[in-house]
């Protein structure tokens, strides 16, 4: 007998996301799935993506105990419970039964496999996350042929903050398949929800309080501290773990006394932000108004005015030829500069790439790309030894020069650190203007999160990786001497080495853990600080026997760990 569902699925497969299509019998929840599934080139047979998971995570610390309570209520009716991260791996998994865990491990239904919807299509576990709501998925409703011997209802779990961190489900085989089942899970996603809100600070009703009083339901508004952020509805676009730090950065660099309120764009984008500050409550907090910009050319760097010497502009580059200048110190994103300039200018062609070192430049070379039509990046332009600035000169008036008639040419990019040219290159440049100019990520903090989310999404485009608003928070406060390049280094050790799909405080380097606020300390707290850090390191991290050694109470403790910027805890997500 033909299974109707299976017949659906398969026509929706043969004509494709544009062709003709109407599905009688199936939830459109269930069709959107498989319309996905279809985009995204899910597998069709059993899940094979594996990685090692932790289950020591704030989602795994509220979870557990639940699990543990339900499994035993559910020990004799044959269905498994499952939870899934974010980036939809099953973390846990709890099947009495032996003959259907060797069923589940046939089909990589077990912990580390990946059940997302990009991965393996249309499933409970992965499907719900990105519905935001409960699904029961049975059958022939599953996009892979390898799951449909089963039955399986799951639901989000959301953060505090109305994020979704995971998703609980309970599984069985087909013909166990119930509808009680969907109201289960739901169930016990909202027990997970509550001890997630459950470990939340005693500050949070003062957030709330202010939210209730300046949120409404048409202004985005988001009330926020160095912990926790609550959104309206028009509020919820705007909220991330690194729009969250990035914003307390910026607020807290503010001199509120000299300004009640704070009124700006935020770097990289098209906001404007209106926000005051909340003295009353437990500590202080702020309120956070969003307003979007006219769209326009955004860069993860400062673009300065091109002076009127300048060869270069975006007519110029249209058709090929001229010179551009990136400015700033060595790590700081003058590559990516380069890169963005590009775009901006709709630079398509190859671009060569070659830095500078004690050995002769092949300038032979970089005139053969640029006459062939290719860009060519000459990096770190400031160890240009002396006798080849003559070389360099002669390269970059050429590129200056009317091309009238003659074949589109590339365009020639220089990067470097005016603070550390040599003075004849120094005062070259000083003629031949900047482009681009980028800082130190010690002189912009506000920009690390966002630098922190471009290079997640480069490294990791699965996304299988997020990380905690403590660490992020502690990468901003580090001054990161190596600049860019450092950062990148950083997350692309911690993406290789962190099993969890949640990067926690705990799993950075040490000095990552330790790095003091960007406030200054006076010397007494300083001296605290570093006893603090010794303590903690001598008791193994025991919170009370740091305390002992240090002779003051675990609470005056844990408010000096707060302040000198060495609590460990996640408290959000």
């Amino acid at each position: 007998m033909t299974d109707p569902v299976r017949a659906a699925r398969e026509q929706l497969i043969r004509v494709g996301l544009t062709g003709p299509y109407q599905a009688k019998d199936v939830p459109d929840v269930i069709v959107r799935s498989w319309r996905r599934s279809i985009s995204s080139a899910a597998e069709s047979a059993a899940p094979q993506r594996y990685r090692e998971v932790d289950t020591d995570t704030l989602l795994g610390r509220a979870a557990v105990p639940v699990l543990d309570r339900w499994q035993h209520q559910l020990a004799d009716t044959g269905t498994t419970l499952f939870l899934s991260d974010r980036g939809g791996s099953i973390v846990d998994r709890r099947a009495s039964d032996s003959t259907e865990r060797r069923r589940l491990d046939n089909m990589h239904a077990a912990e580390g496999f990946d059940y997302s919807e990009d991965s393996i299509g249309t499933n409970a576990l992965g499907t719900s996350m990105v519905e935001k709501r409960p699904v029961f998925v049975k059958g022939s409703q599953h996009y892979s042929e390898a799951l449909a011997t089963n039955a399986c209802a799951a639901a989000p779990i959301y953060t505090p903050a109305g994020l979704v961190v995971g998703s609980i489900a309970l599984g069985g085989p087909l013909d166990a398949a119930s509808p009680i089942m969907l109201s289960l899970a739901r169930e016990i996603s909202q027990q997970i929800g509550e001890r997630l809100r459950a470990s939340s600070r005693p500050q949070d009703l003062a957030l709330a309080m202010s939210f209730m009083r300046f949120s409404s339901s048409q202004r985005p508004t988001v009330v926020l501290d160095h912990e926790s952020v609550l959104a309206n509805t028009p509020g919820l676009p705007y909220v991330s773990v690194a729009s969250h730090v990035m914003l307390w950065e910026v607020l807290n660099a503010h001199d509120w006394q000299s300004s009640a309120t704070l009124r700006r764009e935020l770097e990289g984008t098209q906001l404007e932000i209106t926000a005051r500050r909340v003295t009353d409550g437990h500590r202080g907090h702020f309120v956070v108004h969003f307003a979007e910009l006219e769209p326009q050319a955004s860069h993860l760097v400062d673009v300065v005015p091109v002076p009127a010497s300048a060869a270069l502009h975006r007519g110029a580059v249209t058709h090929g030829g001229g010179v551009a200048v990136v400015d700033g110190p060595r790590g700081s994103g003058r590559t990516t500069a380069v890169s963005d300039l590009r775009s901006e200018w709709g630079r398509s062609v190859a671009l060569e790439t070659l830095t500078v070192s004690p050995s002769a430049t092949p300038w032979s070379a970089v005139e053969a790309w640029l006459e062939g039509g290719s860009d060519v990046l000459l990096r770190r332009t400031e160890d240009l030894p002396v006798h080849e600035l003559p070389q360099l000169f002669d390269t970059v008036e050429r590129r200056r020069q009317p091309r009238t008639g003659a074949p589109t040419s590339g365009v020639l990019f220089l990067t470097t650190d005016r603070s550390s040219s040599k003075p004849a290159l120094l005062d070259y440049l000083e003629g031949l203007g900047v482009q681009a100019k980028t800082t130190a990520l010690a002189d912009t903090p506000e920009r690390i999160p966002g630098l922190v989310t471009r290079i997640l999404n480069d490294l990791d485009p699965l996304s299988r990786h997020s990380i905690s608003p403590a660490a992020l928070q502690s990468l901003v406060q580090w001054d990161w001497p190596g600049n860019v390049a450092e950062l990148v280094q950083t997350l692309t050790q911690l993406l290789g080495s962190v099993g969890a799909s949640l990067i926690e405080r705990k799993h950075l380097p040490k000095h990552l853990q330790q790095a003091p606020p960007r406030r200054h300390l006076s010397l007494i707290e300083s001296a605290e600080r570093d006893a603090i850090i010794r303590a903690m390191d001598a008791a193994g991290g025991n919170k009370s026997e740091a305390a002992e050694l240090l002779g003051i109470g675990r609470t005056t403790l844990y408010r000096r760990l707060r302040q000198l910027g060495l609590d460990a805890g996640e408290g959000s997500i």
